[in-house]
């Protein structure tokens, strides 16, 4: 029969990963999902296994650590995105990172790409200049990523460009999946999910605090970037509390290792966060948050490549992001079989680039509307088997506008893609060991072109996912996984005419629209082992290791082929040839991930390791997007009674010399900073000073999937003050 599971008191130690410090209705939540499964790591009988851990200690997982109170120290071990539901991140059999804003602060980011830099199988090209910047997961590009802020999608993609353009001061948290995602999460997530969230008011006010505000100021010196923010927060009555924050950066060139300036690499930019939250009850919740970017700067056409010597690709570029979102939640601890969340958003992308040397104007434009609508139920039957199934639909409209001189563009055509989707997915917890978690998405899909003469594209895809945690004892547990992903065809991959490149007097390339194309599919196997001890070798640290393989299995690769041709050809009438995108090849990737962790209340040592290989299967031939080997290291000393942490990481990347014919391979490099955090307490409470160093030896390297070099020393600093 079904009964209720009685939520137990959590049995672990406070500061422990299981009883962090999160909302209480959360921790109730976490505590009758897991049951018995958060009993709390006895001492390891093993103490060769506690050696072996210290000697291992790993940065990936560093990453999702916090600073912590002087008597003990606790690691951030909730993910939301992997499961739709808040869960233990050692539980989910899925590889799961997360950033904190911890981490962040650390990093003094000037763009999103440096938070995810330090991630284990993750990968940040296109070179310095923000807006250019990509993103890679275990050698899948960022087009096959599915990017969320908020709990929103992020579709904007056109090639030579950043993804999302977000001030990173804003961000509370990062988690990345890697793998494919989409039994959850529909079309986009090939390589995994990088999901964005934005600071509360509840973040920043101090407890017992109504009323605050901050003021920050920070300079960086490889691009002479000064900075300024400033933010008021509150609360009121307790049910209603709010946050505006404005942040602006101007920065000039980049100085890169050699010591020579990236010419037109400087920007100017402003970004704004306003949000709120009215709780309406205890269980009833309304938030809503409005997300803007704006910078400008004069830049090539490409943003990945150096400027042209006598400026003929020079463009004055504005690109602004406006990211509006209304979120309903209803979390009562009492009530197992009701928890619906509703998340509407609207989120425009509109780039304008005017070229210096004619003034041709372009203007490209993409706005995604959609909402997610979704339920998690909770129930046991008996006293071994306990469920949590979330189940819902989700729908988005992207459409897509772009014009020249006012005319349509026929190299970024007008159109728009519909997709509904459908999904459900079961959490089961047998007994006090055996975690199952099954789900499975049917989605449904249409792409349009305004321009007439072109049939729609419309086609449905299922995506099915299982996996399984096996917790052997107290410390030790192992995972598989298996999960299928699809990506539908882009608007621009399925309707893009007009001339893709011209070849002299008379003779030019012609884009040929294909909307026959199918989605591309992905087949990812996974196996895992993971350690976790809290009071390993002294009372208050923590051990953590994480090792993960896979295998991803990619069909029907979207890919752009060009013909080139002097003579006429399908589809062009004259020379040149044609360029059309097809799906033209199957791919394999493997590889793994080993990371680990040691924090203790005074220091913290991390070291994680990460190799990729990627073939095509039709040609044999190495894949261009798979990322050479990588070491991570991370050392630091904390003194909590003064307030201030100090630290050193380094980033090992191996040569990548296996690599297709017509790709560059890339050099061997080593990269080593150093930071320093300080926040007293006392009569300098709210006061936080960051300082960093950058490349600290002027490492001169370009890396892997970039024509650009990387920037040389960077010495930073920031003050904020909170009142």
């Amino acid at each position: 029969m079904l009964s209720r599971q009685p939520t137990p008191p959590c049995p672990t130690a406070p500061g422990s990963a299981q009883c962090s410090p999160i909302p209480d209705a959360h921790n109730r939540r976490i505590a009758a999902d897991r049951g018995a499964l958060t009993q709390a790591a006895a001492r390891m009988p093993l103490r060769l296994l506690s050696a072996a851990i210290v000697l291992c200690l790993g940065p990936g997982a560093a990453a999702q650590t916090a600073t912590a109170a002087p008597d003990a120290v606790k690691l951030d071990a909730i993910t939301v995105t992997a499961t739709k539901t808040e869960q233990d991140i050692d539980v989910v059999p899925e590889s799961v990172s997360v950033v904190t804003r911890e981490q962040i602060r650390q990093r003094q980011p000037q763009a999103v790409g440096e938070v995810l830099r330090d991630l284990p199988n993750v990968d940040v090209g296109g070179g310095p200049r923000a807006i250019g910047q990509t993103v890679s997961i275990r050698g899948i590009g960022d087009d096959r990523i599915l990017f969320l802020l908020d709990g929103a999608r992020q579709n904007f993609n056109r090639a030579h460009n950043a993804r999302l353009f977000v001030e990173p001061d804003l961000l509370r948290r990062v988690e990345v999946i890697r793998g494919p995602a989409s039994a959850l999460w529909g079309s986009g997530a090939i390589g995994g999910v990088i999901a964005l969230e934005t600071v509360d008011a509840a973040d920043l006010l101090a407890p017992g605090q109504d009323l605050g505000g901050r003021v920050k100021t920070g300079y960086q010196d490889v691009n002479g970037q000064w900075m300024g923010a400033a933010a008021a927060y509150g609360r009121i009555d307790e049910r209603f509390d709010w946050l505006v924050d404005l942040t602006y950066r101007e920065a000039g060139d980049i100085r890169q290792g050699d010591g020579e300036d990236l010419a037109n690499s400087g920007f100017e930019r402003l970004s704004g966060l306003a949000k709120g939250t009215w709780s309406i009850d205890a269980a009833n919740s309304f938030s809503f948050s409005y997300l803007g970017f704006n910078e400008d700067g004069e830049v090539p056409s490409n943003p990945q490549t150096p400027a042209a010597a006598d400026g003929a690709d020079l463009v004055d570029r504005t690109t602004r992001q406006d990211n509006f979102l209304l979120r309903y939640d209803y979390d009562n601890p009492d009530n197992d079989l009701l928890a619906p969340s509703v998340v509407l958003y609207r989120n425009r992308t509109d780039i304008t680039e005017q070229r210096k040397r004619d003034d041709r104007r372009d203007d490209t434009e993409l706005t995604t509307t959609g909402f997610d609508l979704r339920n998690t139920s909770r129930f046991a039957i008996g006293d071994n088997l306990f469920q949590i199934l979330t189940y819902g639909v989700e729908y988005y409209e992207d459409e897509t506008e772009s014009t020249r001189d006012g005319a349509p563009r026929e190299s970024f055509p007008d159109g728009k893609t519909e997709v509904t989707g459908v999904y459900l997915q079961n959490e089961i917890l047998l007994g006090e060991r055996l975690t199952l978690i099954p789900g499975i998405r049917w989605d449904s899909f249409t792409s349009s072109a305004a321009a007439p003469g072109l049939e729609n594209n419309d086609d449905s895809a299922w995506s099915p996912k299982i996996g399984a945690n096996l917790k052997v004892t107290d410390w030790l547990s192992f995972q598989a996984s298996y999960n299928e992903a699809f990506r539908a065809p882009s608007v621009t991959e399925l309707f893009v005419s007009g001339v893709h490149f011209t070849c002299g007097p008379g003779c030019q390339n012609l884009f040929v629209p294909n909307p026959d194309l199918k989605p591309e599919h992905a087949r990812n196997k996974g196996l895992g082992l993971r350690l976790f001890q809290q009071d390993l070798l002294t009372p208050g640290d923590v051990g953590r290791f994480r090792a993960s393989v896979f295998r991803n299995d990619v069909k029907d690769f979207i890919e752009r082929r060009v013909q080139v041709a002097f003579r006429p050809v399908p589809g062009n009438p004259g020379p040149g040839g044609v360029s059309t995108s097809d799906n033209v090849s199957d791919a394999r990737l493997e590889g793994f991930e080993v990371e680990a962790v040691y924090e203790a209340p005074r220091w913290f040592a991390g070291v994680a390791y990460a190799q990729t290989r990627g073939d095509d299967e039709n040609t044999d031939e190495p894949l261009a997007s798979a990322s050479p080997d990588e070491w991570i290291t991370r050392l630091g000393l904390r003194f909590p009674a003064q307030g201030v942490e100090l630290g050193w990481r380094g980033r090992f990347v191996s040569a990548q010399d296996r690599v297709p014919d017509g790709i560059e391979p890339s050099e061997s490099f080593d990269v080593q900073d150093i930071w320093l955090t300080w926040s007293p307490q006392g009569q300098l409470a709210g006061l936080s000073v960051d300082l960093g160093v950058d490349n600290l030896f002027d490492a001169d390297y370009t890396p892997f999937q970039s024509a650009l070099k990387a920037p040389g020393r960077n010495i930073k600093a920031s003050i904020r003050y909170a009142f």
